[in-house]
């Protein structure tokens, strides 16, 4: 929920669309921005997942998350560039010279750049490969549709991560190798981050059997059973 909601309110509390999610950082938005993703990387800090399978598997659960929660606490810690190519970010840098912990330097914003590209990398990781994980074999699997259908469902989510990532990052090496002012769109980045969280945000919910909490919890509010 965490990731569904996060564009959701730096915009609701802003009230216009910036560039990206980062950029919220300098703006009224700033204690959604970082509170939500503070709790985002302590709780991937905090998960455990299914233990390593010694015969298979070279990474854990938990050592992925574990990465993915300190690149997004990173993300917060070392904010992006207060100044950018061809905008100010709401003028705030100008009038009240760099809030929080604002900055013009390139290597801060460099390094919040490369961990927030290793968050999202290990989400889709997550979803493609180890949310798929099974203990069926391959008879079994063939004959658990829900089973499969959920696989499906992750890998798509997961891959939609990726190519989010992917486009953002050619985005990115095109600005800086050859046209510092190139953007698809005055809001690409933000759409390609929130499509991104939206998509494991969707992943992790359906993995931890949230929808179904949530349909079950309306159901007895409308005082019926589910069937």
């Amino acid at each position: 929920m965490l990731g569904i909601l996060l564009p959701v309110l730096v915009v609701a509390a802003y009230g216009d669309f910036l560039p990206s999610i980062s950029h919220y950082y300098y703006t009224r938005s700033a204690v959604f921005f970082i509170a939500t993703l503070f709790a985002f990387g302590l709780f991937l800090v905090s998960y455990k997942g299914y233990e390593r399978d010694e015969d298979t598997e070279k990474i854990s659960d938990n050592w992925i998350t574990h990465i993915a929660g300190i690149a997004v606490l990173i993300v917060v810690l070392f904010p992006t560039s207060c100044v950018e190519n061809s905008h100010m970010i709401c003028g705030l840098c100008e009038e009240y010279g760099f809030p929080l912990f604002g900055h013009n330097k390139q290597w801060v914003s460099t390094i919040h750049l490369l961990s927030a590209a290793v968050f999202l990398f290990a989400m889709g990781y997550m979803s493609v490969c180890r949310f798929t994980k099974t203990y069926l074999d391959k008879d079994a699997l063939k004959r658990d549709r829900k089973k499969r259908n959920r696989n499906k469902l992750y890998r798509i989510c997961g891959w939609i991560v990726w190519i989010a990532l992917a486009i953002l990052v050619v985005e990115f090496a095109v600005q800086y190798f050859f046209y510092p002012r190139f953007y698809l769109t005055h809001s690409d980045v933000f759409i390609l981050e929130t499509t991104a969280v939206f998509a494991f945000g969707v992943s992790w919910l359906i993995k931890g059997e949230a929808i179904k909490d949530i349909i079950g919890l309306k159901t007895r509010m409308l005082g019926s059973r589910p069937k």
